[in-house]
């Protein structure tokens, strides 16, 4: 039977599979670049999750990951023990989220210091921990 990558594998799977051809690219090719990935780890979750984690940063020779909140839960430990520069950054459009009011009139991204274990005015949003609870129980988060 033919598979149809399109529709029979899932998120989580497709980007497991992603980020393999790009680190088997950068190995065969013997090439030692940054990889620059962003919501890696979305849709996936646990076991599998930290397992893509470990991978990445043992086969990159400079990783370089966007996460969000949801991506970094159960991969605290990890972060912790291999992220050489840690940051956080905020839309300054996304007021409703924020619990604090943004100190520029446009729409930027703001830089903090914090880590992913740390808030600070900049960057702490509203009842963050319920909407990640809620998405994982209705099954949106996996």
């Amino acid at each position: 039977q033919e598979l149809d990558s399109g529709n029979a594998v899932n998120g989580a799977s497709r980007r497991a599979l992603t980020l393999a051809f790009i680190l088997a690219l950068a190995q065969v090719s013997g090439v030692k670049a940054s990889n620059v990935i962003d919501t890696p780890l979305g849709m996936m979750s646990g076991h599998v999750k930290q397992s893509v984690l470990k991978t990445a940063i043992r086969e990159s020779s400079q990783l370089i990951l966007l996460l969000t909140r949801s991506e970094i839960i159960g991969c605290e430990e990890i972060i912790d023990a291999k992220a050489g520069t840690v940051i956080t950054l905020t839309n300054s459009s996304h007021s409703q989220m924020l619990c604090n009011e943004s100190k520029v009139n446009e729409h930027r991204i703001l830089k903090c210091t914090c880590n992913h274990r740390e808030e600070c005015e900049v960057c702490a949003r509203k009842v963050e921990m319920e909407s990640i609870t809620e998405e994982t129980n209705n099954g949106t988060l996996s």
